[in-house]
């Protein structure tokens, strides 16, 4: 009976001795801590007296920071529940916001706004299928946009889907217009296929069709009106872009002549007199 406790003793030291460093390493490695009053749930990160110190340097790390008694760092008044990253390759941390502290990943704030702090959000859909979709917020390296893009990665730096062409609607905050554009290529080529500048013009690089198109204006197109010795000139409310087609009728017998411009048509009667009422209608595109 003693031979075999001896040899369970062993056993188990033998157990201890091989587990031990395993347990407290895992020990030491806790991912539930509790920081200046708040609550952190972290991986590859350790907190002590001379701050947040990874494990491995060489992989990164990531916290969430549950605010209880602080704010979330540079926005004073507002606290939140906040992923944090520590990006690869630093042996220490520093200070929030910095390249080898914790960085912001996404953030839910005490007025339930979501914050993100990369280059967007991807939307991969219920079945996953590529191209996927993205909100963004970054450079393609001519100006900064803000919007929604297809096919293309966040950064702007390639494609979910080679050989499918690449969109993006949405703001160019450095060029202060609105734009569409598209590529075949890359999403750092796109061309410019409709914008509106801050002055609220549009350009275009194709063309527009409508199945009506509204007259902002009395007597933009057309009007009805009564020649005066032979004579009547239909004056647009709004000049336009071009010379339009211009198409007169009368109530009379005379033969009428048209002359267009951009800013009205002239009708003439062959009979100097004439003093019928005549219909006028400018086909053509106002500025």
């Amino acid at each position: 009976m003693r031979k075999k406790s001896g040899l369970l003793l062993a056993v188990l030291a033998f157990a201890f001795g091989l587990f031990a460093p395993r347990l407290i390493e895992a020990a030491a490695q806790a991912p539930f801590l509790v920081v200046d009053g708040d609550g952190w749930l972290t991986s590859n990160a350790r907190h002590d007296s001379g701050g947040w110190t990874p494990f491995n340097g060489a992989r990164p790390s990531f916290g969430l920071q549950l605010s209880a008694r602080n704010d979330i760092p540079f926005d004073q008044g507002t606290a939140g529940a906040t992923v944090w990253v520590r990006q690869p390759g630093c042996p220490r941390f520093a200070g929030f916001g910095e390249r080898c502290g914790w960085q912001l990943g996404l953030a839910v704030t005490q007025f339930r706004s979501l914050v993100v702090g990369g280059h967007g959000i991807e939307i991969d859909g219920l079945t996953g299928d590529r191209p996927y979709g993205r909100i963004v917020n970054a450079s393609d390296g001519k100006s900064r946009l803000v919007g929604v893009l297809t096919n293309g990665f966040a950064d702007f730096s390639g494609v979910d889907k080679a050989g499918s062409p690449s969109w993006f609607a949405g703001v160019d905050v450095d060029g202060d217009t609105f734009s569409v554009r598209r590529s075949e290529q890359s999403p750092r080529s796109m061309g410019e296929l409709f914008d509106v500048d801050r002055h609220g013009d549009a350009r275009a690089a194709g063309s527009f069709a409508a199945t009506k198109a509204l007259q902002r204006a009395p007597a933009q197109w057309a009007t009805r009106t009564r020649l005066m010795n032979g004579v009547s000139t239909f004056r647009f409310a709004e000049p336009f872009h071009n010379v339009p087609v211009c198409v007169a009728t009368s109530e009379g017998t005379s033969r009428l002549h048209v002359l267009p411009a951009t800013d009205g048509c002239t009708v003439t009667s062959e009979n100097a007199a004439d003093d019928t009422m005549v219909d006028i209608v400018a086909i053509g595109n106002p500025s």
